[in-house]
């Protein structure tokens, strides 16, 4: 079938066209709402701009297919395939992607609002200012993925896989984060505030200038992390590792770091204001110019550690 029989077909008022295969087909700015196109090949279709609300493309193998400002809205996507496939400034908001393949596709500025996402493939993806408000992403494949300015306020990434992905500047206001891997993201100047990250591995993670206001880290794995300049104020890190994390003028105001590990780590002038510090272990930190106010501190670990005098007699 080739794109001008589709079009004759579907003028006619004929939906049903499951298995076709349009390779290649140019379908720019054409009105397709609710087609059925069910495990239909359309590697490399020019569907930009066009109206596909409603639409069943489950199955589909889309790779490399041009879908820029293509209106997807409402429309059922699960298992297809959108390898490499450009996305810009598409309208999924809604769109069931379920275990989709999204590997190296570009979604810039794409609306992905209120979409499931859950085990969708978005590994090496360009989310950079996409709309994911709301979206459900848990267990999804993130690695090495843009979504630098994007919106992911209120989304739900449990056990989502976020190596070395690069989320700079990006909302994450209220999320779920947990038992998330991160390692080696680039979380810097982010806005995470009263998100949940407990158990998430933030290993080598570059937090620095983020917001972290009310996070919970509960046992989360900090370890070797940069979080320079970072807000903390009020966030859960008991249990949380962050051995040779680097939290030089950090504020840690009002968290909670009982039984938190920061051996090595370095907290040259951070602001440990009203801090619970008990049986945390600080061996070998670095706590120089450090201001500690109001700190609860009992059975802490202060051997090798640079403090002032004063401070590591309270922690004897």
């Amino acid at each position: 079938m080739n794109a001008e029989e589709l079009l004759r077909r579907y003028a006619a008022g004929e939906r049903y066209f499951p298995n076709v295969d349009l390779s290649h087909a140019t379908l720019q700015e054409v009105n397709l709402s609710g087609i059925v196109l069910k495990r239909a090949t359309l590697y490399g279709v020019d569907l930009s701009r066009s109206n596909l609300v409603g639409a069943d493309l489950n199955g589909a193998i889309l790779k490399q297919a041009n879908m820029v400002a293509t209106r997807l809205n409402g429309s059922h996507l699960i298992g297809v395939d959108l390898t490499a496939a450009n996305l810009t400034g598409a309208d999924l908001s809604g769109v069931n992607l379920w275990r989709a393949d999204l590997r190296k596709a570009i979604l810039c500025e794409a609306n992905l609002s209120r979409a499931n996402l859950h085990e969708v493939n978005l590994t090496e993806a360009d989310l950079s200012k996409a709309s994911l408000s709301g979206v459900q992403l848990s267990k999804a494949n993130l690695t090495a993925a843009i979504l630098i300015d994007a919106d992911l306020n209120r989304a739900n990434l449990t056990n989502t896989k976020l190596m070395r992905s690069r989320l700079c500047g990006t909302q994450l206001e209220k999320v779920e984060l947990i038992a998330s891997d991160l390692t080696s993201a680039d979380l810097s100047r982010t806005n995470l505030e009263g998100s949940n990250l407990s158990e998430a591995n933030l290993a080598q993670a570059n937090l620095s200038g983020a917001n972290l206001t009310g996070v919970n880290l509960h046992r989360a794995n900090l370890i070797a992390a940069k979080a320079i300049l970072a807000n903390l104020r009020g966030a859960n890190l008991e249990q949380a590792e962050l051995t040779t994390a680097n939290l030089t003028e950090a504020d840690l105001s009002w968290a909670n770091l009982s039984k938190t590990n920061l051996s090595g780590a370095n907290l040259h002038r951070a602001i440990l204001t009203d801090v619970n510090l008990n049986s945390a272990i600080l061996r070998g930190a670095n706590l120089i110019d450090a201001k500690l106010c109001q700190v609860e501190m009992n059975n802490v670990d202060l051997s090798w550690a640079v403090v002032p005098h004063m401070l590591k007699m309270l922690g004897e």
